[in-house]
């Protein structure tokens, strides 16, 4: 699965920027799945998971947006207090570098975890929630619980 980070020039025209994106996914049938964003010094970023990445990499370009896309993995974990500090332990522990994570979702337990990680710690990073028992959710995970 695939996160786009939207490279948005400045937090003044951050919210109109988003909200033709919004739309315009909107009136393609498109669904966010999750987005997160932030400012820091003039410079905002949105990162943004949908349920139809080929589409959505297609509007973006349209639309003459900047962005980048990464490669992400999905854990359902326990919705348990301190089991994201546990995990994050062991990812650390592992030496995985993760770049970014939001919450996806909350479904039967479990809060569904989206992380992006270095290139290079991709495979390890996959095989570490295969062998840790964490789930891997490798659909859309709003399709999954459903």
């Amino acid at each position: 699965m695939q996160q786009f980070i939207i490279h948005l020039e400045n937090d003044t025209d951050a919210l109109k920027l988003l909200a033709q994106i919004g739309k315009t996914l909107g009136e393609n049938d498109i669904d966010i799945v999750s987005m997160a964003g932030t400012s820091a010094f003039g410079i905002c970023t949105a990162a943004l998971f949908t349920d139809n990445e080929d589409k959505t990499h297609e509007l973006l370009r349209k639309l003459n947006i900047s962005f980048s896309k990464q490669n992400v993995l999905v854990a359902a974990l326990p919705d348990e207090p301190g089991t994201f500090g546990n995990f994050a332990q062991l990812l650390f522990d592992q030496e995985i570098r993760v770049y970014s994570f939001y919450l996806l979702r909350f479904a039967k337990d479990q809060a569904h975890y989206a992380f992006s990680v270095d290139d290079t710690d991709f495979q390890k990073a996959q095989a570490f929630l295969d062998a840790s028992g964490f789930l891997q959710i490798t659909e859309n995970p709003k399709k999954s619980c459903q």
